[in-house]
Parts: structure tokens; C-alpha cells; sequence
């Protein structure tokens, strides 16, 4: 009898441990924080719950991390669960940061919604600030 109630919780133990494999995000936690994300197993798990995309968020948390930007998580899932593009923002915020230009995440979520593509008009801002540039030299 002991047997079979050793083999019962062994078995239960490793349904509980596929269970939280598949469940809880662990590989993006551990790459966002490695990134300095600071991000819990805890908010991962609610994200999962309110069926945010959770990748797609961290990796727009990672992005704004490594390029400079103060974006938190709350306003990126709010953000993307209004059916905007994390990415389209994030990157157009980083160039323009590179570029030296001034856009916060509420123009920047503006413009998305806008359908304009952040990056590529940012890029040709840049641009243009350049040619006026090089016309005064």
C-alpha cells in the first residue's frame, strides 16, 4: 500500500512540476532580468491570467531598458491591450532618443494608433534636421 501512495504523490509532484513549467513564464523572466528588467514571477503570472502577451511586452520592456527610456510594464500591457504596437513605439522612442529628438510614450502611442510608422518618421526628421545642417555650413 505504501508503494502505490509513494508512486500517487511522486507522480502528483511531477504534474505540479510540468503544471508551473508551462504556466510561469520562467525563460522571459530570467531574460528580462538578466536585461535589468525589474519584473516578478508574480506579475508575469497576472499577465498570463489577464491574457496579455506577455513576450511581446517583455521584450518591448527590454528594448526600452537597453535603449534608455523609463517605460514601465502597467503602461505597456495597457498600451497593447487597447490594441496598440509595442514595437512600432519602442523603437521609434529609442531612435529618437539616438536622434536626439523629444517623444514621449504618450505621442509616441498617438501616433501609433494613427497608423504612422514611429521609426520611419523619425528617421526622416533626422534626416531632415541634417540637411538643414549641412545648408548652414
Amino acid at each position: 500500500m505504501d508503494l502505490n501512495q509513494d508512486y500517487i504523490i511522486i507522480g502528483a509532484i511531477i504534474l505540479i512540476i510540468l503544471f508551473l513549467m508551462f504556466y510561469i513564464p520562467f525563460g522571459l523572466w530570467f531574460a528580462a532580468t538578466i536585461s535589468g528588467v525589474k519584473i516578478s514571477v508574480f506579475q508575469l503570472i497576472l499577465m498570463k491570467v489577464r491574457k496579455s502577451p506577455i513576450q511581446e511586452i517583455v521584450k518591448g520592456l527590454i528594448v526600452s531598458e537597453k535603449g534608455g527610456l523609463n517605460l514601465n510594464r502597467e503602461e505597456l500591457e495597457a498600451f497593447r491591450l487597447t490594441g496598440g504596437n509595442i514595437q512600432n513605439v519602442v523603437n521609434g522612442m529609442v531612435a529618437a532618443k539616438k536622434a536626439g529628438l523629444k517623444l514621449s510614450f504618450k505621442n509616441a502611442a498617438k501616433a501609433d494608433s494613427q497608423g504612422i510608422d514611429i521609426l520611419k518618421a523619425v528617421k526622416d526628421k533626422f534626416e531632415k534636421q541634417q540637411e538643414k545642417e549641412i545648408k548652414f555650413e
